[in-house]
């Protein structure tokens, strides 16, 4: 067996015995530079074909690679013909089966880079019928057509689900904001009268309008141009749906009062000074007390273990650095544990069911008073000042629950421009059309609005009084209002 695999050329260069055999002549005339004309087995043939292409295949790459600007690249080259077979046999079945039905003889890199990209172009492989075993192949491709059919029913069973996923989320969406059914008329009626002139002004055509476009900076992108109009549409209808009750003290508390709700609120307003949080903290930190207390009942111990935790919680929501629990257990001179906290912190979110996003009197007031402005020649900086100044006061007093906060919003803006300056109107087409209300809509809470400014119920708790009497604030605690009169709200 050993001799029988010895290289035939060695043993044709063996001293030639009495007789000359055929090989031995063939490596004779090897030695003349003769190429033997001996056929070779057809095995061996096809190897040394194979062997010789493939030798042939890169040669030519490496002298292209030479010649060319660029080095030679085959690991780039080998991962991407790797992709290129992934996502062929990825892309269909009959591509791979395509490749299956190749010929026996191996071809080039190019030709199989040619060979893949057509089989992922085609369909179906159509392939010549052979003489023998012919069925076999029919069934084949038979075989693909069902798979195809198969395939294309599942991505049609698939499309249906998500129809039907659709339709469930609309449901639970309808099931959502049932809450909010009793108030969709007056919503409706609120913004009716603006829907034709909203869509011109949305347009950025104002020259036909009776009112200034507030939103045509379309250059800032903080000001959010493009949709903002449907952003406090939505505001005006999420302020109808999450609402603390406007008579929780009378129903279900029984243990505190009025004044201990306005004595919690007067004593965050100075611990939100103390720690420098945003407006935004301090609205939302009422608004959770308010719902929480409206539909469960407290001990008078626990009020103030309430208002820290919830200015917590809204610390963590509207803040970029929130204080820490411990910082809120000191302030309270350690009444409270870190563990009291986080248990009630628990208590009030399940019971608020997490629902976190509200919109509040802060977050209409920065719309109306970009709209005052825009009427005024020049920006004044006291009006928005004394617009904040008049909103926070109404954190404090019990009754002014019953008011919507874009309603609170649009009246401190209106008595701030009355305090300001008395030679024109407060209220024009301009704050008309951008908060949603007539003057006449807003009367009863500017009446109100004004008595909290000038303090007629001599209320003792002045830590927001004592705020807007700083500097910074341009001291509008100190500025007070006319009379207003009948025909500013007709």
């Amino acid at each position: 067996m050993a001799a029988r695999k010895e290289n035939p050329v060695l043993t044709a260069c063996q001293a030639p015995s009495g007789r000359i055999t055929r090989a031995q002549a063939a490596a004779n005339r090897g030695r003349f530079g003769l190429v033997p004309s001996v056929p070779l087995p057809a095995r061996t043939q096809r190897k040394q074909t194979a062997k010789g292409k493939t030798k042939r295949g890169a040669l030519d790459e490496n002298t292209a690679a030479g010649t060319a600007a660029s080095a030679p690249q085959p690991k780039r080259r080998t991962v991407l013909k790797d992709v290129t077979n992934i996502g062929c046999a990825n892309s269909s079945k009959n591509c791979t089966t395509g490749t299956k039905l190749q010929p026996k003889s191996k071809p080039t890199q190019r030709v199989k880079q040619a060979l893949s990209k057509k089989q992922c172009s085609k369909k179906v492989p159509k392939l010549p019928l052979p003489a023998a075993g012919g069925n076999s192949v029919v069934n084949d491709s038979r075989n693909s057509e069902e798979t195809q059919k198969v395939d294309l029913l599942a991505q049609l069973d698939e499309h249906t689900d998500l129809l039907g996923n659709e339709g469930a989320l609309s449901l639970q969406n309808i099931e959502r904001n049932r809450d909010s059914a009793c108030h969709e008329a007056f919503f409706e009626a609120r913004n009716g009268t603006d829907k034709p002139e909203f869509a011109d002004s949305k347009a950025g055509d104002s020259c036909g309008l009776d009112f200034i476009d507030i939103d045509n900076d379309n250059g800032n992108p903080q000001m959010c141009a493009s949709y903002v109009a449907e952003i406090y549409t939505n505001m005006m209808a999420s302020e109808l749906i999450r609402r603390p009750r406007s008579n929780y003290m009378e129903a279900l508390q029984r243990d505190i009062t009025k004044g201990m709700r306005g004595i919690l609120i007067d004593w965050l307003v100075e611990v939100s000074e103390e720690y420098k949080l945003v407006p935004d903290t301090l609205y939302l930190t009422i608004n959770l007390i308010d719902r929480f207390l409206s539909q469960h009942y407290i001990e008078r111990q626990k009020l103030q273990l309430l208002g820290i935790t919830s200015m917590l919680i809204a610390s963590k929501y509207e803040e970029i650095c929130a204080p820490r629990v411990e910082e809120f257990c000191f302030i309270t001179d350690n009444t409270y544990t870190k563990a009291e906290v986080l248990k009630m912190e628990c208590l009030v979110l399940n019971d608020l069911g997490f629902h976190l996003s509200v919109p509040t009197t802060k977050t209409f007031l920065r719309r109306f008073l970009r709209a005052a402005q825009a009427s005024r020649k020049v920006p004044s900086i006291t009006l928005g000042c004394l617009a904040n100044y008049l909103a926070e006061l109404t954190l404090i007093d019990y009754s002014f629950l019953k008011f919507l906060p874009s309603v609170v919003a649009a009246s401190a803006v209106f008595l701030a421009k009355w305090t300001l300056d008395q030679s024109d109107l407060p209220w024009n087409r301009t704050l008309e059309h951008y908060t949603s209300y007539k003057s006449s809509d807003i009367q009863i809470c500017v009446c109100a609005l004004r008595e909290l400014q000038h303090n007629t119920s001599n209320c003792p708790l002045n830590a927001i009084r004592d705020k807007y009497r700083q500097q910074k604030f341009e001291c509008v605690a100190n500025l007070t209002s006319p009379e207003l009169t009948q025909s500013l709200f007709s």
